[in-house]
């Protein structure tokens, strides 16, 4: 079970922090963390709001396993009958200072939200097809004729048409300055020792929806097409700080 805490001052300024495994730290109003000491025990998650840019500095900082920093975009909203959905939100921009005493495994999340999935087509009424109805008649001498009347069908409606999935957000940028303590962090290696991974790609695209089928001598619905502005990764820029400074 995830223990969320949330820091309500306009600048926050923390002498020691020390989140316990799977606690989320909600990073308060102004974006900006400033530790002396900050210690995230396993599966501990600092969020900043993606909204607008987010700073973290931490002088000493140990990380334990699947520890998470993050300003992911949220998920966009899915179509529905009569609306459109919406674009995945953007990821916010990330500007971290860390010096890293001890580290098992750090994820960094700018991610672009997933958009929103399209509006599947509804079906259309399936009508009657023709057929053939068998039918007994008497032949000059009595005997039975077996002959088959053709019955023309009714038919359906149309099925009604989708539309694409949404674009997924832009991702966040990143810029991060580090510094170790006799060990060297390996970068986008998740199951490596001291391992720093950074995601800072757009969001997936929402599912396309499903056209409606026609019914009897009716037309399938279409998958409809809208042009949406395109989504950009985030870049990110890596400075590795002097050990001996890096405290400044």
């Amino acid at each position: 079970m995830l223990c969320t805490i949330s820091a309500f001052a306009q600048t926050t300024h923390i002498g020691k922090l020390e989140l316990k495994p799977k606690q989320v730290y909600i990073v308060g109003p102004d974006n900006t963390l400033s530790v002396d000491t900050l210690i995230m025990h396993d599966k501990s998650v600092i969020q900043f709001s993606p909204e607008k840019p987010g700073v973290l500095k931490a002088a000493v900082a140990i990380v334990g396993s699947n520890c998470e920093i993050a300003s992911r975009g949220e998920n966009g909203q899915d179509s529905e009958y009569k609306t459109r959905g919406t674009r995945g939100k953007n990821g916010g921009d990330l500007d971290i200072t860390m010096h890293f005493d001890k580290l098992k495994s750090l994820v960094i999340d700018t991610r672009g939200g997933t958009g929103g999935d399209g509006r599947d087509g509804r079906n259309g009424k399936n009508g009657i097809k023709d057929r053939r109805e068998k039918k007994i008649i008497k032949g000059a001498k009595g005997q039975d004729i077996i002959t088959y009347e053709h019955i023309p069908g009714t038919p359906g409606t149309n099925g009604t048409n989708a539309t694409t999935g949404l674009p997924g957000g832009n991702g966040g940028n990143i810029s991060f300055t580090y510094s170790t303590k006799n060990f060297i962090p390996v970068f986008n290696h998740s199951k490596a020792r001291n391992s720093i991974t950074l995601l800072h790609t757009v969001g997936d695209a929402g599912r396309d929806g499903k056209p409606g089928l026609g019914g009897f001598q009716s037309a399938d619905g279409i998958l409809e097409h809208k042009k949406e502005p395109g989504s950009v990764d985030g870049q990110i820029r890596l400075y590795k700080a002097n050990t001996a400074t890096a405290h400044d």
